[in-house]
């Protein structure tokens, strides 16, 4: 059939095409195409149309069981010109084989919800999002699924530049800028299975950039990269970058949770991947990731929550995966932190007596306060059980038996600097906590394999904050504003309150293999946290990732400290720590402690060995943080370093002990100093702080008996032998008097922490003791200690 035969019947089609295409805008008074409309479609050796399209719609609606979402403000058109239109171009053709070809050009698109509601909520929304782009690529689309031939295959690919991404609440908006991105997917198919459809993709292929994350907090911005005022470009969070290389089949099924949604079952598999992040040229990156997931029984509904909130309700079955990062290079020389490996599931559990599930209710208006544009996130979640292990060197530790579970609100908002019904807000992206109540627990260490033994060694992370176990009740904010110390990166403030806090400073195993049981340890309880960070900046550096806080100021109430049982214990009494910071920083290293002499004293193999020490190579990779913390002088009665020890309280009618009521000793008003006035100022310079460096690896290590005779698994020993690692032996291990070289490389590996402090001058105003009758009376007026340094090699390994 030659060209001009064709014309007539496909111009027929195109016409009901360009109608489908603008059906959804009915409602603006939009009208299908006329024939002198549709003059600018020709047909060669196919069809060629060329579009400019603009469409406007009030309210897009989804109706589940009566409840409903409303998309408002609906629109497509040029992103640069607001009542301007976007530039299609599609040729469209049919190949010999009946298939159905799409080439097309899409140039200057804006989509846009101006706002998104849940009927039965009103007077508070969710907020709006703009999508930009230019896209050119292909589909092509034939007959025949992978189950037979009323299926269809999909092959398709396209480059898309110039995209942003954004989402805005109340005038304020942050987005991603500069998005450009090729993906290429063959061979997809879709078929009707049963009841459900089927959409199997074998391999997709694709790469992309986002070449900055930017924030506006200027309501006479919107999607653009320059603040309409200053003429500078808005703020940015960095840039990000990344490839992939995955193949993925998926399920959707009609009927939610409960009748009518949808059902969503999927399989994921990640042959390759990569994620980087640049802040001013310096690049955090997590190289070579693979894995896979399963996501279970997915269903999405419009329903309500568990307090009866309308929301659009994600409530998930199970999930179970397995990621590894290959390596993860921080820093100008791309040296690697090393290797980690997730595996995990997400499934229903019983906590403390507590059913709980995955589920997660989105509902419009985010704080009250910032404006009634936001999300709110009513959310719980269920973490059966997670193993993350840290490679370095080729040894492995396996931090295992990671349980979490909580229940609570999350609310989120863009947000500028100022002060709303007495509520203080900042730049960025503002996630609050309202009412969690959440926990989690470890099972200890295994070094070297999943069938190790479990073993203590998580408490030698409380440098960084990470107790073995916590459960909290969690209140306050944290906003993630753009820009760190210099150029882009993050600026951090936020505001957090803990109540009624359980925490292990060390812990054993929850369960050893014959079930769960009370886990033991040493706990801080009754716990109340206060804190508050201002200024705290997040950036990629040459050297590492560094944090360092403006100011920074908390109160901890410990309740009781027990030991034992965390309900039951017995108590040490009453603490109180109260930490005020100024310019205290962490910054994250590539590469641990390199070269260390452990039990002796020495720069060289021999000078170690001469000292009784064991020379350890622990290798290129590793991980080493280095702490600042700089003590301020008092501020007020909430901004100071303090700490006091309470005992001898009396109890009120139910057996519970009443704070303020025991003995005191406090230790008042602590602060650091450099020892002196040295940039003549007139006033006392105190930037170096207590400085800790923390060198972690995982390596062989010397482990001698403690005493004659057999060990709790039964094997036999004298004092001072060394424990050899033998596959050979029963228990996996023999101890040997003098071992041999050969010997000596089969030595058990560890969990290896090697530490040094050093401060200059700390000094502590005074002591006081303070009595519930007499009061506060001053023990000793100024305490100073000087010139401090301690080094420390701590390694972690099973004890038998």
């Amino acid at each position: 059939m030659s060209a001009s035969n064709r014309i007539k019947p496909v111009a027929v089609i195109a016409r009901g095409l360009v109608w489908m295409i603008i059906a959804p805008s009915v409602v603006a008074d939009m009208k299908s195409l006329d024939d002198s409309a549709l003059a600018s479609i020709s047909g060669q050796s196919g069809l060629t149309m060329e579009l400019e399209l603009g469409l406007a719609a009030d309210r897009l609606s989804y109706f589940d069981d009566g409840n409903g979402i409303h998309l408002e403000g609906f629109r497509v058109g040029s992103a640069v010109d607001s009542s301007g239109q976007a530039f299609h171009l599609v040729r469209i053709d049919i190949g010999e084989d009946a298939s159905l070809n799409l080439d097309y050009l899409v140039e200057d698109r804006r989509i846009e919800f101006g706002d998104i509601r849940l009927a039965g909520a009103p007077g508070v929304s969710m907020g709006g999002m703009f999508f930009d782009h230019s896209l050119a690529g292909y589909l092509t689309i034939s007959q025949g699924g992978s189950v037979g031939g009323e299926g269809y295959t999909f092959d398709s690919a396209y480059t898309m530049t110039g995209g942003r991404l954004g989402y805005r609440t109340n005038g304020n908006e942050i987005f991603l800028d500069d998005i450009t991105m090729n993906v290429e997917a063959l061979g997809v198919t879709l078929d009707v299975v049963g009841d459900t459809l089927a959409l199997n993709a074998p391999r997709v292929t694709g790469d992309w950039e986002v070449g900055a994350i930017r924030y506006s907090g200027n309501p006479l911005n919107h999607g653009v990269s320059y603040d309409s005022g200053s003429g500078q470009p808005l703020p940015s969070f960095g840039s990000l970058g990344g490839s992939y290389d995955l193949s993925s089949s998926v399920g959707i099924t009609a009927g939610g949770r409960s009748g009518e949604g949808l059902r969503i079952d999927s399989e994921t598999i990640i042959h390759s991947a990569s994620f980087l992040y640049r802040d001013d040229g310096n690049v955090l990156a997590l190289r070579d990731i693979t894995g896979d997931y399963r996501i279970n029984d997915l269903r999405l509904d419009v329903a309500t929550d568990w307090q009866n909130r309308p929301a659009l309700a994600l409530t998930l079955g199970s999930m179970d995966g397995n990621f590894s990062i290959g390596a993860i290079e921080v820093g100008g020389n791309g040296k690697s932190i090393g290797k980690v490996n997730v595996s995990f599931l997400l499934a229903d559990q019983v906590f403390n007596g507590r059913d709980y599930s995955n589920a997660f209710y989105l509902q419009g208006g985010g704080h009250p306060d910032a404006g009634p544009q936001g999300l709110r996130l009513a959310t719980e979640w269920s973490l059966r059980l997670a193993d993350f292990s840290y490679t370095e060197d080729g040894n492995r530790v396996i931090f295992s038996g990671l349980q979490s579970w909580g229940q609570g609100d999350v609310t989120v908002n863009v947000t500028r600097n100022e002060i709303i019904n007495g509520t203080q807000f900042f730049d960025g992206l503002r996630i609050g906590f309202e009412d969690i109540r959440a926990g989690y627990r470890i099972n200890g260490l295994r070094v070297g394999s999943e069938d190790a033994p479990l073993q203590g060694g998580t408490e030698l992370l409380l440098a960084l904050g990470f107790y073995p176990a916590y459960e909290f009740e969690l209140d306050g904010q944290m906003t993630l504003g753009a820009g760190g110390a210099s150029g882009e990166g993050l600026t951090i403030n936020s505001d957090v309150r803990i109540r009624d806090g359980k925490a292990a400073i060390i812990a054993v195993p929850y369960d050893e293999g014959n079930g769960e049981v009370p886990q033991k340890g040493l706990w801080i309880t009754e716990l109340d946290y206060d804190s508050h960070v201002r200024g705290m900046t997040v950036d990629v550096t040459q050297e590492g990732l560094a944090i360092v806080k403006g100011e920074a100021w908390s109160t901890m109430d410990i309740g009781n400290l027990r030991i034992g049982d965390k309900e039951s214990g017995q108590s040490f009494g009453r603490f109180v720590i109260q930490k005020y910071e100024t310019g205290s920083s962490m910054t994250v290293v590539p590469g641990g402690a390199g070269d260390v002499c452990a039990g002796g004293m020495g720069d060289s193999p021999s000078a170690c060995a001469d000292s009784g020490g064991v020379w350890e190579t622990r290798g290129e990779e590793g991980l080493t943080v280095r702490l600042k913390q700089v003590f301020a002088k008092a501020a007020g009665e909430d901004r100071k370093n303090a700490l006091t020890w309470e005992t001898n309280r009396q109890t009120n009618g139910v057996g519970e002990s009443m704070n303020g009521t025991g003995t005191r000793l406090v230790l008042n008003d602590i602060h650091t100093s450099d020892g002196g006035d040295f940039d003549g100022d007139g006033v006392e310079d105190n930037s170096f702080g207590v400085r800790t460096d923390l060198s972690v690896d995982v390596y062989q290590t010397r482990v001698v008996k403690k005493s004659d005779g057999p060990d709790t698994l039964g094997v036999v020993g004298s004092r001072g032998e060394e424990k050899i690692m033998d596959s050979s032996s029963a228990a996996g291990y023999r101890y040997v008097a003098n071992p041999t070289l050969q010997e000596a490389e089969n030595r058990p590996l560890g969990f290896a922490v090697q530490a040094r402090s050093q401060f200059k001058e700390l000094s502590i105003n005074n002591i006081d003791l303070v009595h519930p009758v007499g009061g506060a009376q001053t023990a000793v007026y100024g305490v100073k200690m000087q010139n401090f340094d301690i080094k420390a090699n701590l390694t972690a390994t099973p004890i038998p």
